[in-house]
């Protein structure tokens, strides 16, 4: 364990940093869906939540790929981990 923290510190910036990158992405993510959704005349609320978690996990999975490498992605990673849970509540509530 103490091997890993030798090899590649972290940033504690970087990943403050990289976590208001990701809010910044999926602030990006949610009005680009309110914008496509608006295009298209999509009358299903339910899928409003469903394509911004498209695109959030989109991200995420090149976040997570480029974690080891940067803290920066890092933060990134836990605020779309953040944001996607905050998205599935949002797409329960439009079901009840």
């Amino acid at each position: 364990m103490d091997e890993t923290s030798e090899n590649n510190p972290r940033s504690t910036i970087q990943v403050i940093l990289g976590f208001l990158l990701g809010i910044v992405i999926a602030l990006g993510s949610l009005f680009f869906t309110i914008f496509l959704g608006s295009a298209l005349h999509l009358r299903q609320q339910w899928l409003f939540p469903a394509l911004t978690a498209l695109g959030i996990i989109a991200v995420g999975i090149v976040a997570l790929r480029q974690m080891r490498e940067s803290s920066y992605a890092l933060g990134v990673v836990i605020a779309l981990s953040l944001a996607l849970l905050l998205d599935a509540a949002c797409g329960v509530a439009f079901f009840r």
